[in-house]
C-alpha cells in the first residue's frame, strides 16, 4: 500500500510541476509565485517518501511517473486550449455572421 500512495503522490507532483511551468510563462507573478511555493512544499512530501523507500523502487516510480505524468498532464494541457481556442473561434465566427446580416 505504501508504494501506491508514493507513486500517487509522485504523479501529482509531476502534474504541479508541469502546470507550474506553464503558469510560470503563461501567467501573473502572483500565480507563478504561489504554483511555485506550492510546488516545493509538495516536493517536501515526495522527499518523505524517497527517503523511505528502496532505492530501485523509488528510481521505478519516479521514472514511470515523471514521463507519464509530464505526457499526461501535457495532453490535458492542450485538450484544454483546443477547447479554449474553440471556444473564442467560435464566438468569433458567430459575431462575424450577426456582421453580415447588418
Amino acid at each position: 500500500m505504501g508504494i501506491v500512495i508514493y507513486f500517487t503522490v509522485a504523479l501529482i507532483n509531476v502534474f504541479l510541476h508541469v502546470f507550474k511551468n506553464i503558469l510560470v510563462i503563461k501567467s501573473t507573478k502572483f500565480r507563478a509565485s504561489l504554483a511555485n511555493c506550492i510546488c516545493y512544499t509538495f516536493a517536501a512530501v515526495v522527499i518523505k517518501f524517497i527517503a523511505e523507500t528502496d532505492l530501485m523502487i523509488a528510481i521505478v516510480v519516479q521514472a514511470v511517473t515523471n514521463f507519464a505524468g509530464n505526457w499526461l498532464a501535457m495532453w490535458l494541457y492542450e485538450k484544454l486550449e483546443n477547447k479554449k481556442v474553440s471556444y473564442v473561434q467560435g464566438r468569433s465566427l458567430s459575431s462575424q455572421k450577426s456582421d453580415c446580416k447588418r
